[in-house]
Formats: C-alpha cells, structure tokens, sequence
C-alpha cells in the first residue's frame, strides 16, 4: 500500500496529516528515485562564489584520498569545473566528513559512494533549516497543493513547521540557492497530474543526485 503523498490531501485535510505527507517527500529525499528531472535553469544567485569555493575544496580531498598510489588524479579538472547542486555550507561539510572518516579508517573506509551516503546523513542529522517555510521549494510546493489540490497555503507552511530540523534542511538548505530555484520552477511548471507524488520526485531527483560532484565510475 501506497503510503501519504506530499499532494495527496484530498483525504488528508488536516496540518498532522498533511504534515504526514510531507515526511513521506522527506523519505525521498534520503533514498533514490527512478523519475527524469527537470533541467535546472541557469540564474546567477548570491552564493555561487562560496559554492564554487567549497567546491574545490571538495576536489582536493578527492585528490588527495581517491588518486591511485604514486600517481595523480585524473578528474581534477573536471571536478572543478563542476557545479554541485549542493549548498556551500553542505558541500564544506561532506568535505570535512570524507576527510575524517578517511583520516581515521585509512584502506578500510568504504567506497566514495556509500561515504557519502554516510556522510550526507550525518550532515542532515547535524542541520536545521529555520526559515525552511520561506525557501523557494517549499514556497512552490504549497503554491502547488494550492493550485492542483486546492490546499491552502498556511495548511502546508504549518505542516512544513512541524517538521524535524533534518528534514527541513534536506528539502531546502541542503541545496544551493541556483538549485532550489530549478526545484521550484519545476513544481511551478509542471501541469497538475494525477500522480503528485511523482511530480515532487521528478523535480528534486536531479538536484538530490548532484549535492556533491562524483567523478565517473
């Protein structure tokens, strides 16, 4: 059985279950999904000097832990020429994360990917996102219930108040600001849909998958 979609509020007119629904989007935020995303747009914003900054932070750390012994890494350059969807306050942190359990655990640590599983996990754990309810996709997402499933607004920002500090910043402060302005244009243009849930998926899956950069397997 299907559990409680983020716009499945036709049964669910009250703030706990709405609020309900909204963890279950948070269940996708930490897991995967197997929906296409919506393009980001490409719109200058604030924080775009230090995500670019944490970034190349980011690829030395890579360098310095993934670069086969005695030779140099071979995606440098790519990566910093990447742009992670990532906040600069999360991609400093996972920085920080990978360099410690690396430093500590040495040959045992596990494979970059399941680190930064680890890692992005331990970092949501330690975050809080007070002005969650004035982030863009959380604005679009209620504008949205509004507009397809006639929810008012203050319903949904109080359900998003509801939630727990790592699950507002996993759908808001854990991207950066060029990020949550694609999350939101997607939920803003997408038509109405049966099946919202999945429209919510599609919108944030491309943003999820690149909060850090990884070079190719």
């Amino acid at each position: 059985m299907r559990g409680l979609s983020f716009f499945d509020v036709a049964s669910a007119r009250s703030c706990e279950k709405l609020a309900m629904s909204i963890r279950h989007v948070f269940a996708f935020v930490l897991g995967a999904s197997s929906f296409a995303a919506c393009k980001p747009a490409v719109v200058a914003h604030p924080d775009a000097s230090k995500v670019t900054s944490a970034q190349k932070g980011w690829c030395a750390a890579l360098a310095r832990f993934e670069a086969p012994k005695d030779q140099s890494w071979g995606h440098i350059a790519a990566c910093n020429a990447a742009t992670p969807t990532g906040s600069a306050v999360f991609v400093t942190r996972m920085t920080e994360c990978y360099t410690k359990h690396h430093e500590s655990e040495g040959e045992n640590a596990i494979d970059l990917g399941g680190l930064v599983s680890r890692c992005a996990e331990e970092i949501l754990g330690e975050s809080d996102a007070p002005e969650a309810t004035r982030a863009a996709p959380v604005r679009a997402s209620c504008a949205r219930l509004e507009r397809c499933q006639k929810v008012a607004p203050e319903m949904c920002l109080s359900a998003v108040d509801t939630l727990a500090p790592m699950q507002k910043a996993g759908l808001t402060s854990a991207y950066n600001l060029t990020a949550q302005h694609a999350i939101a244009t997607c939920l803003d243009e997408t038509p109405c849909k049966d099946d919202e849930d999945a429209v919510r998926t599609e919108c944030y899956r491309e943003s999820l998958r690149n909060r850090v950069w990884l070079p190719p397997l």
